[in-house]
């Protein structure tokens, strides 16, 4: 990335953290909608053996990454808390550990 001027490294740090910000927004996003998509059974019907098949394929992702997708998903569709802290930005990682307790 070419910068027009010399940038701190405290002002690097921000872009990142800014970046993975957006990165929860946009996976909230993802929980919701999968969530319709779970309740409308898309996996079944386009002949997915589940719905984690379905998300690795439909969105390129690994067979781990669609499986966590989808588990947390499940595990916070009754947890407003934690959809609301993704959208303002808390990690998905984060997220999806909580989702476990």
């Amino acid at each position: 990335m070419e910068w027009e001027r010399p940038i701190t490294i405290d002002q690097r740090e921000q872009l990142l953290l800014a970046g993975e910000r957006e990165i929860a927004r946009i996976r909230a996003e993802q929980l919701q909608v999968l969530g319709e998509l779970d309740r409308l059974q898309v996996a079944t019907g386009d002949g997915c053996r589940s719905m984690s098949e379905w998300v690795a394929g439909r969105l390129d992702l690994s067979f781990d990454m669609a499986r966590s997708l989808v588990g947390t998903m499940r595990r916070t569709i009754d947890r407003p808390d934690l959809r609301d802290a993704l959208r303002s930005g808390v990690s998905y990682d984060r997220i999806e550990a909580l989702s476990r307790i």
